[in-house]
């Protein structure tokens, strides 16, 4: 399989996955974070059964997977600048 011709779908589940996930400022983040995270290991590990029958549902969940790294560097990796 190229991945080039699936680059489309996994910028789609990338950006449909970002928006469905929660925010920083909310009061339950946590527990929320976790059932989209479950959510994402349901999704990733049910797509990769029919990978063969359906490759476009396994990319969608693959930029899935793209979001949730970038949620996670984005949770961890502060930049902060010191001003005088």
């Amino acid at each position: 399989m190229e991945i080039s011709k699936y680059s489309y779908v996994i910028l789609v589940g990338f950006l449909v996955w970002l928006t469905i996930a929660p925010r920083n400022n909310s009061p339950r983040f946590g527990e929320l974070f976790l059932a989209y995270m479950v959510a994402l290991l349901f999704s990733l590990v049910a797509t990769s059964e029919i990978i063969m029958v359906k490759p476009v549902a396994f990319f969608f969940t693959v930029g899935g997977v793209l979001a949730f790294f970038y949620l996670v560097a984005r949770k961890t990796i502060r930049v902060t600048i010191k001003h005088k």
